[in-house]
């Protein structure tokens, strides 16, 4: 039997596109590995934003585009700052004990495996700067110790997934691979690789000019599906934050201390959620922090739950070849594994996930958790 060596991709496929198909064929061929593992995020993204198609759906793209295992990202991982969400992905990469970690880079020349050894101790000038959110200060002390420049947002994530495997006494080996077309956050369209944000604003907006840059196999499985936005979850956001009282607010995770006053002062007259978040903004708050506070309300995500949350290997999705790269492994994990959304499951490992579950359902109608397995594809031939 062939020895089977595992690369690894943390992923949200928001949705699956040609940039993330030439990342995979990229990382394969870079590492020489047989099977590729993706560490997805569920249906709540990084940046405090709703999945544009359920995890469901994206578990499909991912299997038809070349992943051999797809395992979840919990919302109550995913939905962190960057650093948080590299170091809870990073654990479940670690976990499973995947050879490589491969990620889209702005700078793949850069040593990210050295950059694992850098020590930056958030006690500097910077960070006593009360004008700075801690991003900027980060930033701006990485630059001051070690002239890093620190500016791209996958050169971002690359940086702090490299901190968090330099926690492991054997860290997994970090594989950069150059960004091609459009920058991360580009709203206009390419010819055929297209940013994530310019291929979610066409899917929403109805304008079919994003199909060049999306595999037939994504296009395939979304197919009579509605994509989802914030819009869609604003009048439960609305009841959450105005039905609850301030000390109950005060709860929930990430909530700094007088905010949920602007919060329930603001929400009863906002028309949609946009409206809402453009009046709550102030310099001490950037948009993705705002948005993931909105996440933790709707979930009611509080913060003495969020803090006990203990990580399990969740899988969604695999190929014939991501069982047997299981199989090899499983006496060896020391995270549960979960491959049925059982009633006990939902009742411990999956609690924070199953109420997140929910939520969704309350939009798209589609079944998130309870009952739910894995979904199993033969393995794509080279």
């Amino acid at each position: 039997m062939t020895a089977l060596r595992a690369v690894a991709v943390i992923a949200e496929y928001v949705p699956f596109h040609n940039g993330h198909l030439w990342q995979l064929r990229q990382a394969q061929r870079l590492t020489q590995a047989n099977v590729t593992v993706a560490i997805m995020s569920g249906n709540w993204t990084q940046r405090g934003e709703p999945a544009v198609f359920d995890k469901w759906t994206r578990t499909k793209m991912a299997l038809a585009n070349g992943v051999d295992l797809v395992i979840e990202l919990p919302a109550v991982s995913a939905v962190q700052p960057a650093h948080l969400f590299a170091q809870r992905a990073v654990e479940l990469v670690q976990a499973l004990q995947c050879d490589d970690l491969s990620f889209g880079s702005e700078h793949p020349d850069w040593d990210f495996n050295q950059l694992a050894q850098l020590d930056v101790q958030a006690t500097g000038q910077e960070f006593q700067d009360h004008h700075l959110n801690f991003p900027t200060a980060f930033r701006q002390a990485l630059l001051r110790e070690y002239g890093l420049a620190l500016q791209e947002p996958n050169d971002t994530l690359g940086f702090w997934y490299a901190q968090a495997a330099g926690q492991f006494p054997h860290p997994v080996h970090l594989v950069p691979v150059k960004r091609q077309g459009s920058g991360h956050r580009d709203q206009h369209l390419g010819q055929t690789i297209s940013s994530g944000t310019a291929i979610r604003r066409a899917l929403l907006a109805g304008d079919l000019d994003y199909r060049t840059s999306v595999p037939d196999a994504t296009k395939q499985a979304w197919a009579g599906l509605t994509p989802l936005d914030w819009e869609q979850f604003w009048p439960y956001l609305k009841y959450a934050i105005t039905q609850q009282t301030p000390a109950e607010l005060r709860q929930i995770y990430q909530m700094t201390e007088g905010l949920e006053y602007r919060l329930q002062r603001l929400a009863p007259s906002a028309p949609s959620f946009a409206n809402f978040l453009a009046a709550v903004k102030t310099k001490r708050y950037t948009y993705p922090r705002l948005q993931r506070l909105c996440t933790y309300i709707l979930l009611n995500f509080q913060d003495p739950a969020v803090r006990a949350y203990q990580p399990v290997l969740r899988v969604l999705g695999m190929t014939t070849r991501g069982q047997q790269y299981l199989h090899t492994v499983k006496k060896h994990l020391e995270l549960p594994l979960i491959t049925t959304a059982s009633k006990t499951a939902l009742n411990q490992g999956l609690a924070l996930e199953a109420r997140a579950g929910l939520v969704t359902e309350l939009v798209n109608g589609r079944v998130q958790d309870r009952g739910r397995s894995v979904i199993r594809k033969p393995a794509i031939k080279e």
